[in-house]
């Protein structure tokens, strides 16, 4: 990748990331999705890491606690002042958020699940060559479905208490780009409205996470809004330009990137074949998760459900508290040499590689050995899972 040229570079979707680089990524940006418990889960977590893990557990969690206190009040802070310029769309998201609320199964409420807001969303949209004159947000069967839906029982859904939290979460579904908070907006409520007994250790938090924003140390990464598209036939994201000392920035980067790449993957048409690959660079970054499961073990996980892949270029981590999720979720594997026998033992161990196979990894010979034309050796395994 890195003898590409710039132009094809960014032709074909390829991102450096570093801390002097015009890249954004708002963590706070929904993207195009309402506002659900995960996505506000990932932003706190990633505001967590951006602090020094505390060795005191009880004092970890109420940072994150407080951190999510305030990300709540900067996205209600965000609605409300959305809603003055919007308020003739509110009518129109509740009707919409009262369909949903039909539409999705029990067990997942609209606010819950970004999967079922995409397949009611895909169900809906008009196809590509309805005329700009026409409702460009829904097809006929999307207009039917929310014309049974009368305006007096949209209206008790906006003003009723339990539901009217579900319109508000959805109307972050209709937010551009710049109309969603930044990190800077929440380092300033923090650090000029610290409210409470609890007002130095916000305080705290809002200085610590100040080298974050745009004119900090760590560049624009986490705070504007969101430049960069996954739309693209191609997404590609380099964390190799951002040098070893900035380890902090790294961790901070693959959490946001792998957060921001399973939305994307979770909300895409089901019939549409996608993929994704992870250098060892990413993946040690992601999987160092602390005490909440990362990113990279969700989508392992979840996109057994899709029309996706998954691939993943680790070395041997046998102390990993994701391992088992990895290895569990994976189909296929490629095995180059290794140089240490107990790690193969112990991986042989997982996916039931035969002894006489380990025998002949071990003995692989390498590149820098071989005379004439040069190759590298693998293993290619599929288990047989019941």
């Amino acid at each position: 990748m890195e003898f590409t040229p710039r132009r094809s570079r960014k032709a074909l979707g390829l991102s450096s990331f570093t801390r002097t680089g015009d890249l954004t990524i708002n963590y706070l940006d929904t993207k195009g999705l309402p506002l659900t418990p995960d996505h506000l889960s990932a932003a706190t977590a990633l505001v967590a890491r951006m602090m020094v893990l505390s060795a005191q557990e009880d004092k970890q969690m109420l940072r994150q606690a407080q951190i999510a206190k305030y990300i709540n009040l900067i996205y209600e802070d965000a609605f409300q002042d959305w809603q003055k310029k919007r308020h003739d769309q509110l009518l129109d998201i509740a009707r919409h958020a009262l369909a949903f609320n039909d539409f999705a199964p029990s067990e997942c409420r609209p606010c819950h699940e970004p999967g079922t807001f995409a397949d009611f969303r895909d169900e809906a949209k008009p196809g590509p060559n309805v005329p700009s004159a026409q409702d460009n947000r829904w097809n006929e069967w999307g207009r039917e479905y929310l014309d049974q839906f009368d305006e007096a029982a949209a209206l008790k859904f906006l003003k009723e208490p339990k539901t009217s939290k579900e319109v508000r979460n959805l109307a972050f579904a209709y937010f551009s780009p710049d109309e969603f908070p930044t990190h800077r907006m929440l380092q300033e409520l923090m650090m000029l409205d610290p409210m409470g007994a609890e007002r130095d250790q916000i305080i705290e938090i809002a200085t610590l996470i100040l080298p974050w924003c745009r004119d900090g140390n760590y560049g624009c990464l986490f705070d504007g809004t969101s430049n960069l598209s996954l739309t693209g036939r191609i997404a590609h994201f380099e964390l190799g330009y951002i040098p070893e000392s900035a380890k902090e920035l790294k961790s901070a980067a693959g959490f946001l990137i792998t957060n921001h790449a399973r939305k994307h993957i979770m909300t895409l048409p089901r019939a549409i074949r996608s993929g994704t690959s992870m250098r060892k660079s990413l993946a040690s970054s992601t999987f160092r998760a602390g005490r909440n499961r990362s990113g990279i073990l969700r989508t392992a996980s979840e996109v057994q459900l899709l029309e996706h892949f998954h691939r993943a270029a680790v070395r041997p981590f046998k102390q990993s508290r994701i391992r088992s999720a990895v290895f569990g979720n994976s189909r296929q594997f490629f095995i180059m040499r290794q140089n240490d026998r107990a790690d193969l033992e112990d991986m042989g161990k997982d996916i039931a590689l035969p002894e006489v196979t380990q025998h002949t990894i071990m003995n692989y010979p390498l590149p820098d050995h071989q005379t004439g034309q040069k190759y590298s050796p693998f293993t290619y395994l599929q288990p047989i899972r019941p």
